[in-house]
């Protein structure tokens, strides 16, 4: 991902979508790409998760402010390396 800094205000909150199969390690995976690159990241209260009305894949929301370009940038490309990942919003 390559964002637009002119657009972004940092530091930034947001909250990241992350979408995997529900029998994957999804909410693990985003709990350690985040530990890694948002040191001020608390997987204890700032993820929640939700499955899909079919069941088959679950949403991992996980809020984290974002510090600088280079940070998201990290982030979205760990999460899209993983192939627990289906799609990052």
């Amino acid at each position: 991902m390559t964002i637009n800094e002119h657009l972004w205000e940092f530091p930034h909150a947001m909250t990241l979508k992350v979408m995997g199969a529900t029998d994957s390690p999804i909410h693990d995976v985003v709990v350690a790409v985040l530990t890694e690159h948002a040191p001020e990241f608390d997987p204890d209260s700032d993820v929640h998760v939700t499955p899909s009305s079919k069941g088959n894949f679950v949403s991992v929301n996980a809020k984290v402010v974002m510090q600088h370009r280079e940070q998201v940038e990290a982030i979205y490309a760990a999460l899209n390396a993983s192939p627990h990942v289906k799609v990052v919003f």
